[in-house]
C-alpha cells in the first residue's frame, strides 16, 4: 500500500512538472545579461529554453554567470555556472543545436569565444586580441552597447558549428565571413579583395545546411550614395565562394536582396527583393514592384520574375485604407519567408513610410532657443500595417493580404532623413523597432505562426487596454487566418520569444526583487 501511495505521488509530481509552463529565477543582477536568452533547437524542433544571467560577484575582478535550461514545458533541466573578468561583456549567445557559442568582449583584452555543451563543459575557446579586430567592428559594437541594440553577427551552421561575420583591417573597409567548429577553432575563412578599391560590406541573408547567401554592398567611398549590390552564394564545406551575382545596374535598373532562402522542393537558392527603374537610386527613389529569382546550387541564373506595384499587386491590395480614404504610398520591408508544403511561398512584411516628423521638429526648435543642437531628425518613420503576399508553387501571385495594425512612429536621428526606403528598413530593424517580432515554425506540421505587437491594446472599441496585444498571423497547411491576443504583465519591463508549437514565452523583469519570471501563453487560433 505504500509503494502505491509512493507511485501516486510520483504520477501526481510527473503531471504538475509536465504542465507547470513557467519558471521564476531570482537573483538576477541586470538586465542585459539575461535578456541573453533563447530556445533550445535540435533537429528543427524546439526542445527547450535558456537564460543567461549576471549572478553574483566573485570578487573585485569576476563575476559568476549562471546559464539555465528549461525543457519545452519551463522545467529545469540543468544549469551551470561560469565565471569571467568582470570587464567583460557578453555580446552574443548562439545555441546550433549541440553546443553554445558565447561571444565576449574586453574593452582591453578584445573578443573571447567560448563553446559549451548543455551539461556546462567548456569545449572550446578563441580568443582574438583587440590589435587584430577591425576598427569598424570596434565602432559597430560601441554602436550597439550604447543603443542597447543586438549584436548579430554568428550564426549557426546545423550543429557542426558557427558562422561569423565581421570587418577586415584593410585600408578600405572589407569584410570577411569565419566558419568556426564546435571547439571554436577556425575551420576556413572567405574575405573581400584587399586590393578592392571599392569598401565592401556583407550581410548574411541565409546559412542552410551546405549553403550561404548573403548581401554584398560596394561604394567608392563612406559618403557616396551610390552603390551596387550582390548576391554572394558560398559552400559552406569548405568556405568557397560558388558565385557573386549583380543586383542589376543603372542600365538594367537595380534591385535589392531583402530575403533569401533554400528552396529543398526544388534544389535551388530563391531570392525577393525590390526593383527600380534604369538609372533610379535605391537609396531615395521608390521601387517599381518585387521580384523573386531563382539560382541553381552551382549558381546559374534560372530566372527573374517581377511583380509590379501597379498592375499586378494592387489587384490582390486596397487602394483605401479602413475608414475609406486613399490609401498612402507605403514601402514594404520582408522579414521572412514561410514554404508550405503545398509549394506555396508566402512572403512576410511590414509596412513603413517616412514623413514629417512634428515631434523631431518640435525639439530641433526647443534645442535651438536653449543655444543647443537635437540630435533628433525633421523626419520619421510610420509603421503601417502587416503583408502577406502568397506564391503559388509555379511562381504565380495569388494572393496580397494587408493585416490591420495601429500605426506607430520613430522619431530618426539627425540625418537620416536623406536615405531611401531600403537603407531605412534595414536601419529600423536593426533598432529592434519594427512591430514584427518572429515565426514560429513547426515544419513536420506545415503550421506557422507570425508574431507582431499591435499598439492598439484593445480587443474592441469598448473593453479596457491590456498591458500587451500580440497580433498573430497563423499559416496552416497553406491556409492564412489571423488573431489578436491580450496579455497582462505585473512588471514594466517585458519581451516575448517564440515558444512551443502553439505558444508563445513571455518574460518580465522585476528590478526592484531581481526576478524574472517567464511563462508560455497559449495563441488562440
Amino acid at each position: 500500500m505504500k509503494n502505491a501511495k509512493l507511485i501516486l505521488i510520483a504520477l501526481l509530481l510527473s503531471v504538475f512538472s509536465v504542465s507547470a509552463q513557467e519558471a521564476s529565477v531570482s537573483n538576477v543582477l541586470n538586465l542585459r545579461t539575461a535578456k541573453h536568452s533563447g530556445q533550445i533547437v535540435e533537429q528543427n524542433k524546439l526542445v527547450g529554453y535558456f537564460i543567461f544571467y549576471t549572478k553574483e560577484k566573485v570578487d573585485r575582478n569576476n563575476t559568476a554567470y549562471e546559464i539555465q535550461m528549461y525543457d519545452d514545458n519551463y522545467n529545469p533541466s540543468s544549469n551551470f555556472e561560469i565565471v569571467r573578468p568582470k570587464n567583460s561583456i557578453l555580446l552574443e549567445m548562439v545555441y546550433n543545436g549541440s553546443v553554445f557559442m558565447l561571444h565576449f568582449y574586453d574593452s582591453k583584452t578584445g573578443y573571447e569565444f567560448v563553446t559549451f555543451d548543455k551539461s556546462g563543459e567548456m569545449k572550446g575557446s578563441k580568443k582574438i586580441s583587440k590589435d587584430e579586430i577591425s576598427k569598424w567592428d570596434l565602432n559597430k559594437v560601441s554602436m550597439n552597447l550604447q543603443s542597447e541594440t543586438e549584436n548579430i553577427s554568428i550564426y549557426p551552421n546545423g550543429d557542426k558549428g558557427f558562422i561569423r561575420s565581421t570587418f577586415t583591417k584593410y585600408k578600405k573597409i572589407g569584410y570577411e565571413i569565419v566558419a568556426y567548429d564546435n571547439e571554436a577553432n577556425e575551420v576556413w575563412s572567405y574575405k573581400s579583395s584587399e586590393t578592392s578599391d571599392m569598401i565592401e560590406i556583407v550581410e548574411i541573408n541565409d546559412v542552410s545546411a551546405n549553403y550561404l547567401t548573403a548581401t554584398v554592398t560596394k561604394k567608392k567611398n563612406i559618403t557616396t550614395r551610390e552603390m551596387s549590390n550582390f548576391m554572394l552564394l558560398i559552400n559552406l564545406n569548405d568556405g568557397s565562394k560558388i558565385t557573386e551575382i549583380s543586383m542589376g545596374d543603372d542600365v538594367s535598373g537595380l534591385r535589392s536582396l531583402l530575403k533569401s532562402f533554400l528552396n529543398e522542393s526544388k534544389k535551388n537558392i530563391t531570392i525577393v527583393g525590390e526593383y527600380y527603374k534604369p538609372n533610379d537610386d535605391i537609396v531615395k527613389d521608390k521601387s517599381q514592384g518585387l521580384y523573386m529569382q531563382e539560382i541553381s546550387l552551382t549558381g546559374e541564373d534560372l530566372g527573374i520574375t517581377n511583380y509590379a506595384w501597379k498592375g499586378d499587386i494592387d489587384q490582390f491590395a486596397s487602394v483605401t485604407d479602413s475608414d475609406g480614404k486613399k490609401e498612402r504610398p507605403f514601402y514594404a520591408f520582408f522579414h521572412d519567408v514561410v514554404i508550405s508544403k503545398n509549394g506555396h511561398v508566402f512572403l512576410i512584411g511590414e509596412q513603413f513610410l517616412k514623413q514629417i516628423s512634428a515631434g523631431g521638429i518640435a525639439m530641433q526648435v526647443a534645442a535651438g532657443a536653449l543655444g543647443g543642437q537635437s540630435n533628433a531628425s525633421a523626419f520619421e518613420m510610420l509603421l503601417g500595417d502587416m503583408i502577406v503576399i502568397e506564391f503559388d508553387a509555379k511562381k504565380n501571385l495569388v494572393d496580397f493580404k494587408k493585416v490591420e495594425k495601429k500605426r506607430t512612429n520613430i522619431i530618426l536621428p539627425a540625418g537620416m532623413g536623406i536615405y531611401g526606403s531600403t537603407t531605412l528598413g534595414y536601419y529600423i530593424k536593426s533598432m529592434g523597432a519594427f512591430d514584427y517580432s518572429f515565426t514560429s515554425k513547426n515544419k513536420e506540421k506545415d503550421v506557422y505562426d507570425v508574431i507582431y505587437i499591435d499598439a492598439n491594446r484593445k480587443e474592441d472599441d469598448k473593453s479596457s487596454k491590456s498591458d500587451l496585444m500580440v497580433g498573430v498571423i497563423s499559416i496552416k497547411a497553406g491556409k492564412v487566418t489571423q488573431n489578436r491576443i491580450p496579455i497582462n504583465c505585473e512588471s514594466k519591463t517585458w519581451w516575448i520569444q517564440p515558444g512551443k508549437p502553439g505558444f508563445i514565452s513571455v518574460s518580465e523583469y522585476f528590478r526592484k526583487e531581481k526576478k524574472i519570471d517567464m511563462r508560455l501563453e497559449k495563441l488562440s487560433y
